[in-house]
Order: C-alpha cells, then sequence, then structure tokens
C-alpha cells in the first residue's frame, strides 16, 4: 500500500513537472490519428445526409402515391353528384 501512495504522489509530481511537455509530445504524435478521425466523421456524416435524403424522397413519393390511389378521381366525383 505505501508503494502505490508513494508511486501516485511520484507520478503526480511528474506531471506537474513535466505535464506541459508530456501534452505537447502526445499532440504531436496524435496529429495524424486525429486527423483521420475528424476525416472519418466527416464521410459518416456525408453518407447519413445522403440515406436521409434518399429515404425522404422515398418517403415523399410513397406518401403522394397513396394519397393519389385513396383520393376520388374526377369520373367518381362527378357520378357521386
Amino acid at each position: 500500500m505505501f508503494r502505490f501512495v508513494i508511486g501516485t504522489i511520484v507520478g503526480g509530481l511528474a506531471v506537474w513537472y513535466w505535464g506541459e511537455e508530456i501534452r505537447e509530445y502526445a499532440e504531436s504524435r496524435t496529429i495524424g490519428v486525429r486527423r483521420s478521425a475528424a476525416n472519418m466523421i466527416r464521410t459518416v456524416g456525408k453518407r447519413a445526409e445522403d440515406v436521409l435524403e434518399r429515404t425522404k424522397d422515398q418517403v415523399s413519393a410513397v406518401a403522394q402515391s397513396g394519397e393519389d390511389a385513396i383520393r376520388p378521381s374526377k369520373q367518381q366525383r362527378n357520378n357521386a353528384e
């Protein structure tokens, strides 16, 4: 238990003393990964937009077909009068 506490204190002091250097190192080593992740998110977003747009068009077409199917034709309206 004593080793754990000492390790925690030493680790905390190291991060406090070299924290800025550690952060800069981590940023410089992960910039490619972060760019790749950002590009992937952008690609997924674009594909999702495309899918939603196609789905919206399909739903609109089906709704219009449904309305046309249940709406009485002009001939049926004239016969009813």
